[in-house]
């Protein structure tokens, strides 16, 4: 580009910075005799006020908008990090999701990029033959055994060695490397090397498909690689658990890779999945890279310029790699699709469903969606017909769907009042065991016991920031508040009464396993829950303890429920199936139907036939009484008929507008105000309710107040929203948030 030309332009950035007042774009200069010229997607520096910002360049014109532009001090990049599409759908994610346009971008920026660098790392090369490095080896190794190490490892290499590799396996030291390179022998390069995310090496051998599919396998396949090259149509995999949709997932990529195209395979937690990463990386070897937040920044860092230099033609990940940065996708596949983990409920907020929507229209690609409970927003858009359905209605051969018994833990409670078993699921995990089989034993709540209270005076122990009791933790010993991780020991005596009755009561994942060893004193125990978890590659280690036998019961919560595969399990055991039932969430009995059915859906996935216990003491519940049947027709018409009814998501959007401040009197006062700015926007068929207090009032030391904008158009209008909620937010004093959710996953 010429100075000329460079003079006559001008580009449009977003400030890369969180604030109202600066989102928006604003006009600079290229001035004559910049070091280089801003593309579309760099990162640069301007002036901004009495001082200098960085920027992001999102377009650029040759006309100016306003007079007297300042000129960009610097460019801070070689290459843009994003490119046009990742602009495009940073404006998109920002007006549907009423984001700011910065906190979109960032999203899909290159993750830790201001934290690591690439790594840099010494290879060691011949610079002669194999046959010369041999005999020098051996000539010098009786006076310099190290050097002749050395020499030995690069004769048998075919590529050039690590050096820190190479001076663990000999001993040698640095002297040694150069003493060999003065006498031309080898070379020594500095080049970039991956920190690699896989917790081991494959062989590199390719795995094939084991087994030849059912005809609704195939008739389903059919159709998807009709979508593949005709059509850019969603689809909507509904298969029931164990029905062979993870083959039909690789199938279409196998496609799509021969197509010369990439593949998005998400999942909904990876840390999770063990075996799913297995499967795939020995299915497409070398083709593989991966996104979460499960990485370390310098292994995330690396795996993004991987996949964007195209090294790569699938990406597996959780919900943020739907921003990897692929230029040729041809297939987005979203197994579980109605897990809610693929909405992010903290700012900035989105759901990765939609995410990949976008991006699957953007470049005609296929999104492939998969459940065996599909939520029922993708359901009512089958029935629209924008999602087409594809049904899997039986397992594969030698699979067959777990019979199914409920016990009624209100009858029980009288015979076995101290017991978290019944004596219908006791006897059957004695019986199992006895076979040498494996059991799931599932409750949803993890901690050792639900609260601690004084059971003289009735004080409860809460979290001096949140309005939530304090959960009790055994291992160890401390009461934890779930939101905020506020942690304190127990009490001895009761700080009201100072009685001695104060104790731990309810139940969760850790008191459940110490009464299994107690029922139980013979059989292998394992828990898996994020207590468990939170050390890097524990989850791992237990599934492969599970998955290998070496363990006759897995305890756990949702982690289990989902995504897993253990032949070796017969018997699963729900131990409180209502126990999310009754929250204050209008999403409660489609997430306990889900969970329901996946959790039942890990029994009899071996050549036994399986068998769940669910332990309940509302089964007159149609998300229960659905989920014992086995029925989503079921479930699915009467939950669609409750929504309609109350007017909820998917028949017609939601915004929940929070109030937040440490003095409640002035979270309350902003709620207010905010109602009254939105109800001169109300449109026929549009309601507005509030402010009223959140389920859970207060969370990390600032009261909630919520305001709810029920309307069938809110995207259609979503810019004046914007604008009102955006100018009365600027109104506000910094000691009180408004946050914006769009059709949220959780009300609380």
């Amino acid at each position: 580009m010429t100075e000329r030309e460079q003079a006559d332009r001008y580009i449009q950035v977003i400030i890369d910075r969180v604030s109202d007042a600066v989102d928006r774009p604003f006009q600079y200069r290229m001035p004559r005799g910049l070091c280089a010229a801003p593309q579309v997607g760099m990162q640069v520096l301007v002036p901004f006020r009495s001082g200098k910002i960085n920027a992001f360049v999102v377009g650029i014109q040759r006309e100016p908008d306003v007079q007297d532009t300042k000129d960009v001090l610097c460019v801070l990049e070689h290459e843009p990090a994003l490119s046009p599409e990742m602009i495009a759908l940073s404006y998109w994610l920002s007006r549907r999701f009423f984001l700011r346009w910065s906190e979109a971008i960032h999203l899909c920026l290159p993750p830790a990029r201001n934290k690591v660098k690439k790594k840099f790392v010494e290879r060691v090369f011949p610079a002669v033959d194999q046959e010369t490095l041999r005999e020098e080896a051996v000539r010098i190794k009786p006076r310099a055994s190290r050097q002749a190490l050395i020499l030995e490892f690069l004769a048998a290499a075919r590529e050039g060695l690590d050096w820190p590799g190479l001076r663990q396996k000999t001993g040698a030291d640095r002297r040694s490397l150069l003493a060999l390179r003065e006498r031309g022998l080898l070379e020594i390069r500095s080049q970039s090397a991956e920190r690699s995310p896989w917790a081991r090496d494959l062989d590199g051998t390719k795995h094939e498909a084991g087994f030849r599919l059912t005809e609704e396998q195939q008739r389903a396949l059919e159709k998807i690689e009709q979508a593949l090259d005709h059509s850019s149509q969603d689809i909507l995999l509904h298969g029931i658990t164990g029905s062979g949709k993870t083959e039909l997932y690789f199938l279409a990529m196998e496609r799509v890779l021969r197509q010369g195209k990439q593949a998005i395979f998400l999942v909904p937690e990876i840390a999770l999945t063990p075996h799913m990463i297995t499967l795939l990386r020995e299915r497409f070897p070398g083709q593989v890279g991966m996104l979460h937040s499960g990485l370390t920044p310098g292994e995330r860092f690396d795996q993004w310029w991987k996949i964007k230099e195209r090294k790569v033609n699938i990406v597996l990940g959780s919900r943020s790699a739907i921003f990897a940065p692929l230029g040729a996708l041809g297939l987005i596949v979203m197994d579980e699709e109605h897990e809610n983990t693929y909405r992010q409920d903290d700012s900035p907020r989105y759901h990765a469903r939609d995410v990949a929507r976008w991006r699957a229209r953007h470049h005609g690609a296929l999104l492939l969606l998969g459940s065996a409970t599909p939520s029922l927003e993708t359901y009512a858009e089958s029935l629209r017909g924008t999602v087409k359905m594809l049904k899997l209605r039986e397992r594969v051969p030698g699979r067959f769907l777990p019979s199914v018994e409920v016990v009624d833990m209100r009858q029980e409670f009288g015979a076995r009042p101290r017991s978290v078993f019944s004596q219908r699921l006791y006897e059957s995990v004695k019986q199992t065991l006895a076979a040498g089989e494996q059991v799931i034993l599932f409750l949803n709540r993890r901690g050792f016991a639900g609260v601690e209270l004084c059971r003289r005076c009735g004080f409860v122990v809460e979290c001096p920031y949140c309005s939530v009791s304090l959960t009790y933790h055994s291992f160890p010993e401390h009461l934890q508040c779930h939101y905020c991780t506020f942690k304190r020991e127990p009490y001895r005596e009761c700080p009201r009464c100072r009685s001695l009755s104060i104790g731990n009561f309810g139940l969760g994942t850790q008191k459940l396993e110490k009464q299994v060893k107690e029922a139980f004193p013979q059989a292998g125990v394992i828990r898996l829950d994020s207590d468990v978890t939170s050390a890097r590659g524990v989850h791992e280690k237990v599934w492969r303890t599970f998955k290998e036998n070496q363990a006759s019961i897995l305890i756990g919560t949702q982690m289990i429920a989902k995504g897993h595969d253990f032949p070796g399990v017969t018997l699963v055991g729900v131990i409180a199936a209502d126990i999310n039932l009754h929250l204050p969430d209008f999403r409660a009995g489609e997430k306990t139907f889900q969970l329901l059915t996946q959790v039942s859906g890990r029994a009899g996935r071996g050549e036994k036939r399986g068998k769940v216990i669910v332990q309940t003491f509302s089964p007159e519940h149609y998300s229960i009484r659905a989920a014992l049947d086995q029925d989503y027709s079921q479930f699915i018409r009467e939950e669609a008929r409750r929504r309609r009814l109350l007017h909820y998501p998917p028949y017609t959007d939601l915004l929940i507008l929070g109030c937040s401040a440490r003095q409640e009197e002035k979270a309350l006062a902003a709620a207010e105000g905010l109602s009254l700015q939105l109800a001169g926007r109300l449109a026929e068929g549009e309601e507005l309710l509030g402010p009223s207090p959140a389920p859970i009032k207060r969370v990390k030391g600032f009261y909630r107040y919520h305001v709810l904008y029920k309307g069938d158009h809110v995207q259609a209008k979503n810019q004046l929203l914007r604008e009102t909620i955006w100018n009365y937010r600027r109104g506000l004093t910094g000691e009180v948030r408004v946050t914006v959710d769009f059709n949220p996953l959780m009300m609380l």
